[in-house]
């Protein structure tokens, strides 16, 4: 696959260069779009943030590789959860307010939501309508986690679904950011968690 390394590469200012042993692949979301979460990384704490990911996949299915998986970042705040995974951020908005009156859909920055994928109506975690994620990005995905268990011997195995675990330390695999901890909201349900499972696991 073509992994565009150039486009929006971090500095080490931005993650920290340590080589770490990988065990999980963990999805999650943007929530915005047009790659400003990654120059809201490069301006944050005078350009020292470190609550980054080593990959973003755009809506178009492009990927982009922001520094090294084999480093890692402060991504969860949490040092042993951080060095073991490689984050994997879904370019979208996430959840979407109605404007019945105006018959439009808002992200939670205020901007309308104007893409030509319907919006996904779901009574999920205090929320009811959802960005869709595409299918270039699912395609992407499954490319990019393949690559990546083969690269750093994780094994193909998937969470068929998006609510919370209670323990994962010990799980070898790829997991949602919502496994984690119930009030994260990604990856959302208009992902196929079931479906990326199945193709993401077969022979």
């Amino acid at each position: 696959m073509i992994i565009n390394d150039t486009d929006y590469a971090l500095t080490d200012k931005n993650y920290i260069p340590i080589e770490c042993m990988k065990t999980q692949i963990v999805l999650a979301s943007t929530f915005n779009h047009d790659m400003r979460h990654v120059t809201g990384w490069q301006h944050r704490h005078n350009g020292n943030y470190k609550k980054t990911a080593a990959f973003t996949i755009d809506a178009a299915g492009v990927v982009y590789k922001h520094f090294e998986p084999k480093y890692y970042s402060r991504f969860f705040n949490n040092l042993e959860l951080d060095t073991k995974t490689i984050i994997i951020l879904l370019e979208n908005d996430g959840w979407l307010i109605k404007d019945e009156e105006k018959n439009q859909y808002i992200n939670w920055v205020g901007d309308i939501y104007n893409k030509p994928e319907e919006v996904v109506e779901k009574r999920w975690r205090n929320y009811k309508y959802w960005c869709p994620y595409t299918k270039e990005q699912f395609d992407a995905a499954i490319e990019l986690v393949r690559s990546l268990c083969d690269e750093f011997y994780i094994p193909l195995n998937a969470i068929g679904h998006n609510t919370k675990i209670d323990t994962l330390s010990d799980y070898h695999g790829i997991i949602y950011k919502s496994n984690f901890d119930k009030n994260y909201t990604d990856l959302n349900p208009s992902w196929d968690c079931t479906e990326f499972k199945n193709k993401l696991e077969q022979i």
